[in-house]
């Protein structure tokens, strides 16, 4: 079975950052539950969408509530929280891209990656269909780069293969069930886009409890 040795120090410093960058991937929830918090009305998880939470134009004033449709007093936080993913999705896929086959899965996964990291450019409130542009592809290059990072890791770390591909069906379903009728749109949008955040974080731990010197059961680079 081919082997990663990730005793070298540029290799070992590679997966710290990479790993530290996924596993910070958490703190977006903190900042979806603390902006949700802080509407003047009851935010309903399971209903509203994720990008109403970045919707600026709205302080929480009773002037400003009383004619703005969406108000979100902690935009700013939330679209910050948007643009914090996607640097970490970018720079945890560059530092642990050795944990990968080389070849053209590799190149596919982590292109899909840097796609899955292109949200929260434009709030929804500004331009709504350019957010639609903007944000739509997230749905698919998430579960997209899951499934070939599945493929990827199955044959020399099939434990968290299988953990990769269940994150990825549940994504898929979460997809699919946005546009059956009936369905709660804040409810299904989160199991679309939530199981690859999970797994994000979920990675990072597992890279970080590689130690250097350590060989993991996948190939260099």
């Amino acid at each position: 079975m081919s082997v990663l040795n990730i005793s070298s120090a540029h290799d070992a410093r590679a997966v710290r950052v990479g790993g530290a960058a996924w596993v910070l991937m958490s703190l977006y929830f903190v900042a979806e539950v603390v902006t949700a918090a802080a509407w003047p009305r009851r935010y309903e998880a399971t209903t509203d969408s994720i990008s109403k939470l970045g919707a600026t134009g709205c302080d929480g004033s009773a002037s400003q509530l009383a004619v703005a449709r969406i108000c979100s007093p902690l935009h700013a936080l939330m679209n910050g929280a948007f643009v914090m993913t996607g640097v970490l999705i970018v720079v945890g896929a560059v530092g642990l891209r050795g944990f990968l086959p080389a070849g053209r899965l590799r190149v596919t996964a982590l292109a899909l990656l840097v796609l899955a990291a292109l949200t929260g450019l434009v709030p929804i409130n500004v331009d709504a269909g350019l957010h639609q542009i903007v944000a739509t592809p997230t749905f698919v290059a998430r579960n997209a780069a899951l499934a070939f990072l599945a493929v990827a890791l199955f044959e020399r770390w099939r434990g968290f293969a299988v953990w990769t591909g269940s994150c990825c069906l549940a994504g898929m379903l979460g997809t699919i069930a946005i546009a059956v009728p009936g369905t709660s749109f804040g409810a299904t949008e989160r199991l679309a886009l939530y199981p690859f955040t999970l797994w994000v974080v979920s990675a990072g731990v597992a890279a970080l409890m590689v130690s250097p010197g350590r060989r993991h059961p996948c190939p260099r680079p």
